[in-house]
């Protein structure tokens, strides 16, 4: 539906509501909830008590929540670090070291590993004083498969932009973001972005490319002939809920978990490779909401005359009866 509809259709339930209200108030009634809304109500607050992907992003109980089985690393809090350091956990996957890629720097510190730790494994940028994104990988490897967990991480001091990064070799099968997202930008929910799956440096083609979030949405996508994936990011957030306080300020945008995972065979053993990051909501939600709201009130103040009119001629009707 678009936005226009949605606009309209809203002012016309309005205008619907506020003259049953009037009808009710003229004749001493009391306002009757309707079952859609009744229905409504408790399915909010069922899912408020069920802990439901509504729940807000990245916050008190969906942090630590198991949500997926892929391999994952994951941002930790780390409040002894600095710009130039991460902390990362390493989920469903047991390696043996974590591997950084740095985009530019001293040649000998652009690919450095550091010993995994179950408590969270720290990691350091090229240099102090050098950022931008860095690839971070995990890699657990036995006679018959091997599983890849790998995240890109932004450092906050400048640095060279990841183009050469992201096309550098670091595992057998990958997956590609083409591009990375810019500096304070991100994925957002309802956008398509591309990304590059590869084994061996060789494009992969129509290869399942499987996608889930922490809302618990689900989707695969299929690599064309150059290896390239189209990955359309579901629009599965709750709208966002002002809490008690908080008045108008901008928070930030909230933010949700991914992870895009493939599988392929070859020689005899099983690869599995995951990407995970974070996405966005859409940032058009509120002001459709805010346009919505203010077209609603619009068409109340529309509505007023007419409802005047209405009352006067029933107290006219009443008078000559």
């Amino acid at each position: 539906m678009q936005p226009s509809t949605k606009l309209g259709l809203a002012a016309t339930l309005v205008l619907i509501c506020t003259s049953t209200m009037a009808e009710d108030e003229h004749s001493g009634r009391a306002p009757v909830a309707t079952e859609a809304s009744t229905q409504h109500k408790q399915h909010d607050h069922a899912q408020a008590q069920a802990g439901s992907p509504g729940a807000a992003v990245g916050q008190g109980k969906w942090q630590g929540r198991e949500w997926t089985n892929y391999p994952l690393l994951t941002p930790m809090m780390d409040r002894n670090g600095d710009r130039a350091t991460a902390k990362f956990a390493a989920q469903n996957i047991r390696p043996a070291k974590l591997e950084v890629f740095a985009p530019g720097g001293p040649a000998d510190r652009l690919h450095r590993q550091f010993p995994a730790s179950a408590e969270g494994t720290r990691i350091e940028a090229v240099t102090p004083k050098i950022g931008n994104y860095h690839w971070v990988s995990a890699r657990e490897e036995s006679a018959s498969k091997v599983t890849v967990a790998s995240t890109a991480y932004f450092f906050g001091n400048p640095g060279e932009a990841p183009t050469r990064l992201l096309l550098e070799q670091k595992n057998e099968l990958e997956i590609i973001p083409q591009p990375l997202p810019r500096e304070h930008g991100a994925w957002r929910e309802s956008e398509k972005w591309p990304f590059l799956l590869r084994f061996n440096g060789q494009p992969l083609a129509k290869k399942v490319v499987r996608m889930e979030t922490e809302f618990g949405t689900k989707t695969s996508f299929i690599s064309d002939e150059k290896g390239m994936v189209t990955v359309l990011f579901p629009r599965d957030f709750k709208p966002a809920e002002e809490k008690p306080g908080e008045g108008g300020h901008d928070h930030g945008p909230r933010r949700a978990k991914f992870v895009l995972a493939v599988v392929h065979d070859d020689g005899g053993k099983r690869f599995l490779t995951a990407f995970n990051y974070t996405y966005s909501a859409d940032a058009a939600r509120g002001k459709n909401l805010s346009a919505g709201i203010g077209f609603g009130l619009l068409g109340m103040l529309l509505a007023t005359p007419l409802l005047r009119r209405r009352k006067a001629n029933n107290h006219n009707g009443a008078k000559e009866a």
